[in-house]
């Protein structure tokens, strides 16, 4: 396998936990503040991972946080965490409907799962959206490989 397609299956869960405490930070600064446009930013960012090679802003302060830190890298099978990315992409879009909605407890509501769920990935190294992906994309994707 080449190194261009292993980079791509394979990502650092060090930055998967540093991306995941700036969603805390981020998330806590949109359901106190209510600001729809920080929550769009939060979505471009998930989205970003979730459906591009390219860069994102989470991404990269990550990469410079653990490289700092000296932290020696490990490698996670990364279409998972795309996934939840993805799943992420989604709330971070609903939580910016619901602001600009002004249905306040819809957001705290959807807002405190996505909180929640990196909350557990930060300090527990659990992905919830990565359980979704074994659950109910996986068997999929294993039946049209046979």
């Amino acid at each position: 396998m080449d190194d261009k397609k292993k980079n791509n299956l394979y990502i650092d869960a060090n930055w998967v936990r540093v991306i995941a405490s700036l969603v805390i930070i981020t998330g806590v600064g949109i359901l106190i503040t209510k600001n729809y446009w920080l929550s769009l930013g939060l979505a471009i960012d998930f989205g970003l991972r979730a459906f591009t090679t390219l860069p994102s802003l989470f991404g990269m302060v990550a990469k410079f946080v653990a490289q700092k830190a000296g932290w020696a890298p490990k490698p996670v099978f990364a279409p998972p965490k795309k996934f939840a990315a993805g799943i992420g992409c989604l709330f971070s879009l609903l939580i910016s409907v619901l602001l600009f909605l002004q249905v306040y407890m819809g957001a705290y509501i959807v807002g405190g799962v996505l909180l929640t769920c990196a909350f557990l990935e930060s300090f527990f190294n659990i992905c919830v959206g990565c359980y979704a992906y074994d659950w109910f994309v996986a068997p999929f994707r294993n039946s049209k490989e046979e």
